[in-house]
């Protein structure tokens, strides 16, 4: 595997997949049990906008991880 195929796999395994989506699901089971908004109301955003910024925390592992001393 070259470096971009691993690099892309540990942001996308790291971030959105392993961060992203259980932080999603998450979030919106605390909104639901305080009784801020229904657990399906919100879902389909934050399973958008929580995996996006996985994205950006992946990116941001993977540099800290390969960072030259």
């Amino acid at each position: 595997m070259n470096i971009n195929h691993t690099k892309f796999r540990f942001i996308l395994l790291r971030g959105p997949l392993g961060w992203g989506i259980p932080t999603a699901i998450l979030f919106q089971l605390i909104m639901h049990l305080t009784g801020e908004q229904d657990f399906f109301d919100g879902i389909i955003s934050s399973l958008i906008i929580f995996p996006l910024v996985g994205i950006l925390f992946g990116y941001f592992m993977w540099h800290s991880k390969h960072k030259k001393n």
